[in-house]
């Protein structure tokens, strides 16, 4: 195969960048030509890059944003400016990820890629493509983004409106958008999120399931294992708050202690000054390999997500032979099994900590061992890769 790729995303690295690298060296072993297009976070000096719009623009956009529920629809000029580009590059295929992030006009964007005929793959990474404000409705119970959205619920959650609810008019604007093309195909990291984009207005468009993977050279188990007393039980997030459940995570903590050491990775400064005693906090780690070694001394993740897509936490966790306590939400039930850990009713702190502790008395080496075979076979982030580039073959007749 040949012709350029064109990935669009929010950011140039950071979780969902990674994940734009690896299908950036797998396009490109294809005999793809593969550019990045990005906003935020600087070029990868090993791509071709092409930043859309800048910090000014991100600006006048988040301002839109807070003030008038106008995620979305700002960045006319750099989207405009970003089109003529795409109209010189003449590329064999958009893959589109996250558009949210305050960088690009998507009717500016889907009108091109409606009149252009290009073939465009979208990879949804949560819920925002198809509501009129939120990028998860769980936690809130919300499902007017089935018929039509209106009275927002979560307007001061990301991404945030101080001022107007816009939410019936942004829904019916991403439906005009994003309905009707026959050039558009849809990808989605879980069984979970599938369901819910087939129950909106794009049932229409056809949707493949990808789950996301890790590196499983950098996320393995220690070869050997320490000898120590107490058990470790860790919990793990980019952004500890009351989506993630960090009230249940820090009750869940509090009930191991004496039986188990707790660590929570992922603080803020403020969080850590507040913690109970007995109960270690760290602030967010972005070196991967500082992340595994923790992982490494780990005996158990908790994870008290109450709304979450397929989170990386579990299969990092997994991968280095760490089994998994989650609540049964979104994509953490295909992640984790009865030989990698277990499922606890969403909201019970109680079970959370029971089942806890009634991993930490199972086999140790045994659990290990099961958690790096399920993750051998799930979350090799190659297979992701290599199923993308199946797709893109697909695309580019």
């Amino acid at each position: 195969m040949s012709g350029k790729i064109v990935f669009v995303n929010s950011v140039c690295c950071g979780s969902h960048g990674g994940i734009v690298a690896d299908l950036r060296h797998a396009a490109q072993a294809a005999g793809y030509d593969p550019i990045v297009a990005y906003a935020r976070w600087g070029a990868d000096p090993d791509a071709r890059c092409v930043r859309i719009g800048g910090q000014l623009d991100i600006a006048a956009h988040g301002l839109l944003s807070r003030a008038l529920d106008g995620h979305g629809f700002g960045s006319s000029k750099a989207t405009r400016d970003f089109v003529r580009a795409l109209e010189e590059m003449k590329p064999a295929l958009l893959h589109l990820h996250n558009l949210h992030g305050y960088y690009i006009n998507i009717e500016i964007l889907f009108d091109y890629i409606r009149r252009s005929g290009i073939p465009t793959l979208w990879t949804l990474h949560d819920c925002w493509a198809f509501t009129g404000h939120c990028s998860h409705f769980v936690r809130a119970g919300c499902d007017k983004w089935k018929t039509q959205c209106h009275a927002c619920p979560l307007t001061r959650e990301y991404p945030v409106s101080y001022g107007l609810d816009r939410s019936r008019s942004n829904y019916l604007r991403k439906k005009r958008a994003f309905t009707g093309l026959k050039n558009l195909r849809l990808a989605a990291p879980s069984r979970w999120l599938a369901e819910q984009a087939s129950q909106s207005f794009l049932n229409d468009t056809p949707i493949d399931i990808v789950p996301n993977g890790v590196d499983l050279d950098v996320f393995s188990p220690p070869q050997r294992p320490a000898v120590k007393g107490r058990p470790l039980a860790i919990a793990v997030a980019a952004k500890f708050d009351a989506r993630k459940g960090y009230a249940d995570t820090l009750a869940a903590a509090q009930s191991l202690l004496g039986k188990a050491d707790v660590t929570l990775v992922g603080l803020t400064a403020k969080q850590i000054a507040a913690l109970p005693p007995g109960i270690q906090g760290v602030e967010k780690i972005s070196d991967r390999m500082t992340l595994a070694d923790i992982y490494r001394r780990a005996d158990i993740l908790i994870n008290t997500t109450y709304e979450d897509t397929y989170p990386t936490v579990n299969m990092e966790a997994i991968a280095s032979g760490v089994p998994v306590v989650s609540y049964a939400v979104g994509g953490c039930v295909e992640q984790v099994t009865d030989g990698c850990g277990r499922l606890v009713r969403v909201g019970d702190v109680e079970g959370m900590a029971r089942a806890a502790l009634d991993v930490l008395e199972e086999n140790r080496a045994a659990l290990r061992e099961s958690c790096r075979e399920y993750a051998l076979g799930q979350f090799d982030r190659r297979r992701a890769a290599s199923t993308y580039v199946g797709i893109y073959n697909d695309m580019v007749k």
